[in-house]
C-alpha cells in the first residue's frame, strides 16, 4: 500500500508539473535542467497512472476485495507507456540516422530522460516484486 501511495503521488506531481510546463513556457525553460519537458499529453498520462495508484491505495486502505488489481493496472500502465516512450526515442534515433542531414542533430537530452521513462523503473521493480503473484492470478482465471 505504501508503494502504491508513493508512486501515485510521484506520478501525479510529475504529471501536473508537466502539464503546467506545457502551458507556461517560462516554467518549461526552468524545468529543462531537471529533465522535465513541458508536454501536456505526457503529463495527462502521468496523472492518470498516478490516480490509478492513488485510488488503489484508497481501496487497499478500505480492505476491499480485489483492490490490489489497481496496483497491477498502475504497474502495467506505467510499463506500457515506458516501453512506448522507449520505442519513440528509438524511432527518432533511426529517423535521424537514416534521414538526417550531415551535422544535423535534432535530438535533445531531455527527449531521452522523460519522467514517463525513468519513473517506469519503479514499476519494473514493483513488477519484479509482485509479478509472480499477478501472473499466477491470470493463469488460474
Amino acid at each position: 500500500m505504501i508503494f502504491a501511495a508513493l508512486l501515485g503521488a510521484i506520478y501525479a506531481v510529475f504529471g501536473v508539473v508537466q502539464i503546467l510546463a506545457g502551458i507556461l513556457p517560462d516554467l518549461a525553460a526552468a524545468l529543462e535542467p531537471y529533465f522535465i519537458p513541458g508536454d501536456i499529453v505526457q503529463g495527462f498520462v502521468l496523472c492518470v497512472i498516478g490516480l490509478v495508484f492513488l485510488y488503489g491505495t484508497a481501496e487497499m486502505h478500505a480492505h476491499r476485495a480485489g483492490s490490489e488489481a489497481f496496483l497491477y493496472v498502475g504497474l502495467l500502465l506505467s510499463l506500457a507507456f515506458g516501453i512506448i516512450m522507449l520505442l519513440d526515442i528509438c524511432a527518432t534515433g533511426i529517423d535521424t540516422a537514416v534521414f538526417g542531414e550531415d551535422g544535423e542533430n535534432t535530438w535533445e537530452l531531455v527527449s531521452f530522460a522523460v519522467p514517463m521513462l525513468y519513473l517506469a523503473v519503479f514499476s519494473v521493480i514493483g513488477f519484479a516484486a509482485w509479478g509472480r503473484k499477478f501472473t499466477e492470478g491470470l493463469a488460474s482465471a
